[in-house]
């Protein structure tokens, strides 16, 4: 299957979802178009660049879903996609620049992050669903659930790279020795790094669980529509 055929088969399979990720990146958008006409202390266009790298893992893994790949391509495509997959919930901690608003239009400023984050999310747990998906069906159920939990606390420990160190997903490639070291000395040193930890663990573990929670959601939604 060429890269047309399967792009055609995205956009025919996933036509519902698509609609509704436009519908959600115009509201966001409009939150945005919004505070132009206002005397606000930010314009958060950050948010648009933030909301774009989170939908780059589930462009991702909409094709690791599609093409039929041997192992060693999908390991290849698989650690790509893990490197920016980190951006989807990484939105979530846009909420700390509320801290930095004026009250007056702290409505507004709670409503525009939570749009782009909450997009953000939704599209991070339908691109883990898509790996997962893959994954099983190479891997048995307990590996795959390994998978998930490990997936999950390196997107944690993204999350406090990006937020804290201000590393980006494409500095493994620009500037992989000073990420490196910065994550070597942390597993060093772990007891100078409690921060560090703290974040990986929150974050990765709501990851995780809200996973968990949407998959079974789902399928208790699906029993209930049976029942129509």
């Amino acid at each position: 299957m060429n890269f047309l055929q399967a792009t055609n088969n995205i956009i025919n399979d996933r036509k519902q979802m698509i609609l509704l990720f436009l519908s959600l990146i115009s509201g966001a958008v409009f939150f945005i178009f919004l505070r132009t006409f206002l005397p606000v202390d930010k314009t958060f266009l950050f948010l648009t660049w933030n909301l774009f790298l989170a939908l780059i893992p589930l462009v991702l893994s909409s094709y690791m879903k599609e093409l039929k790949m041997q192992k060693k391509t999908l390991v290849f495509l698989w650690m790509f996609w893990l490197v920016f997959f980190p951006n989807a919930p990484y939105v979530l901690t846009d909420f700390i620049h509320l801290s930095y608003g004026s009250r007056q239009y702290l409505w507004l400023d709670t409503l525009t992050i939570s749009w782009f984050a909450i997009t953000s999310l939704l599209a991070g747990v339908i691109s883990l669903n898509d790996v997962v998906q893959v994954l099983s069906y190479h891997y048995n159920k307990i590996q795959v659930n390994a998978a998930v939990l490990c997936i999950s606390l390196l997107t944690g420990f993204g999350i406090y790279l990006g937020r804290y160190l201000r590393f980006n997903s494409w500095d493994v490639i620009t500037d992989p020795s000073d990420l490196l070291g910065e994550i070597v000395h942390r597993f060093a040193y772990p007891h100078l790094h409690l921060r560090t930890w703290a974040v990986t663990l929150g974050f990765g573990l709501l990851m995780y669980f809200v996973y968990r929670c949407v998959n079974l959601f789902s399928m208790e939604f699906r029993k209930t529509n049976q029942f129509k």
